[in-house]
């Protein structure tokens, strides 16, 4: 058996050319030997968008719709130690969930929430938990939104599984100018006869299944299939993406009982499809994971095109919204300092315009490691500033606050959970293992049922309405 010349040379080259990576991102601190365990896992990961040029003059005025009124009571005491609430940001969410349990009506009511975030929820890590636990309190409305394919081999949705070909798929991602995407930040065109995808439904019980599309003129054709438990498929639906004018649009489809499986495919001419929406016909939390791989906050602050996300977020009419960037902004150092208050205040002011009475929770990154010596790992510098900025952005602009650097441990961490065992973080220090995601998911469900549990709706606190003034809010 000869010496497998060739794959030990491409391994070596790959070791070395790490090797010289380590060395030139830290140079004055020698070259740590765990990269030798992060080559052999060979997981990848997409490295953050570079820093982004000051937004223009015009994106800066939003005090409009996130300076605080002058009926407002004074702040708060934090609802639990690492969740943070001054202005009763998060008064109409808990009343919407209070809703749920309150006696049946003829009606189902769900309560969405939308939780944009980077790489752990582009693949249901840490908001697959969160799900499950709000929905085993309060009710399972369903898997809520999905992408129409893959854009990157990791995206999931726990209990489902997504393959899609033939689509021309573009995100949000590094973008520095508005585009249309969907709710998720991603678009997919593709055209009759190549373009096509397939989800499988772990849980059988959706009742119906939402497309959301781009309608313009001259689109084409959507064919919605579903199948049984037996496998056999049946058309449910043939939706037309023409129209007048270009923007967004939805349309719902009954799902045959038992439905395992839904394809969805270009029937005639081009498409241009964004995510699709399964429901349940009952009462319950839908927790919609809205993760991009190697996001900052710029996707919500400049990606997206403002009219057409708020005509989506309108649509979805989430009673909350998780803002949880953060890691990918820590490798730029000047970036923090300088511009990044300006892009998160920018991001939740178009939200405010779009949804002015919802509940907004902006969410901190976790820890972020890296190495220093021989084997030393020490928590980023950047992540505790990114921090202070988000509790103090929150606090002016009525979001609530959530503490996720502290929550799972503060300074060094990182380091804790990669020398612990079982292991909860990769090599990489950045992204947690299942078990770390779960670890978060916990720690988050808890301090908000924390506030949940002691909510009483407050006159003084309630949603601001388009003249000034505050409407109540209903238990």
């Amino acid at each position: 058996m000869r010496f497998p010349l060739k794959t030990a040379l491409t391994f070596t080259t790959f070791i070395l050319a790490l090797v010289a990576w380590r060395h030139w991102k830290d140079h004055d601190k020698g070259i740590a030997p765990a990269i030798f365990a992060e080559a052999w896992q060979l997981r990848l990961h997409r490295s953050p968008a570079a820093p982004v040029v000051p937004l223009p003059q015009q994106e800066q005025p939003l005090e409009a719709t996130e300076t605080t009124h002058t009926n407002q009571t004074v702040p708060r005491p934090a609802l639990s130690t690492y969740l943070f609430d001054d202005s009763g940001a998060l008064d109409s969410f808990f009343g919407a969930l209070g809703q749920l349990n309150a006696p049946a009506s003829d009606k189902a009511r769900h309560v969405a929430i939308l939780h944009y975030g980077d790489s752990p929820t582009t693949a249901d890590l840490i908001t697959g938990d969160v799900r499950a636990l709000l929905q085993q309190r309060f009710g399972d409305a369903g898997h809520g939104y999905l992408l129409i394919a893959k854009p990157w081999a990791w995206y999931g949705h726990r209990d489902t599984d997504i393959t899609g070909h033939g689509w021309t798929i573009s995100t949000a991602v590094g973008k520095m100018r508005a585009d249309t995407y969907g709710t998720g930040g991603a678009s997919f065109q593709g055209a009759a006869g190549g373009a096509s995808s397939h989800i499988t439904l772990k849980d059988a019980a959706q009742s119906s299944m939402e497309l959301s599309y781009l309608a313009q003129p001259e689109g084409g054709s959507v064919l919605v299939t579903a199948d049984d438990a037996a496998g056999a498929g049946q058309p449910v639906a043939t939706i037309s993406t023409a129209s007048e004018t270009r923007e967004p649009a939805w349309k719902s489809v009954e799902l045959p009982e038992g439905t395992k499986a839904v394809d969805i495919k270009a029937g005639t001419g081009h498409v241009e499809l964004f995510g699709e929406t399964f429901e349940k016909a009952q009462r319950g939390v839908l927790y919609d994971s809205l993760g991009l791989n190697g996001a900052s906050t710029t996707v919500l602050s400049r990606g997206f095109n403002p009219e057409i996300w708020a005509a989506e977020l309108r649509h979805d009419a989430p009673a909350l919204v998780i803002i949880n960037y953060g890691t990918n902004e820590s490798s730029f150092g000047s970036f923090v300092d300088k511009q990044y208050e300006g892009e998160l205040r920018t991001a939740i002011g178009r939200i405010r315009n779009a949804l002015p009475n919802v509940s907004i929770l902006v969410m901190s990154p976790m820890d972020r490691g890296e190495r220093s010596g021989i084997d030393e790992i020490v928590t980023m510098g950047t992540i505790p500033r990114i921090v202070a900025i988000q509790k103090r952005v929150a606090a002016d602009t009525r979001c609530a606050f959530f503490d996720t650097f502290n929550a799972m441990g503060g300074d060094g961490t990182m380091s804790r959970w990669y020398t612990g065992k079982p292991r909860l973080v990769a090599a990489d220090l950045i992204h947690p293992t299942p078990q770390g995601a779960s670890i978060i998911a916990q720690i988050f469900v808890k301090n908000l049922m924390v506030g949940f549990d002691a909510y009483k709706p407050h006159p003084a606190t309630a949603p601001v309405t388009d003249d000034g003034t505050r409407q109540a809010v209903q238990p």
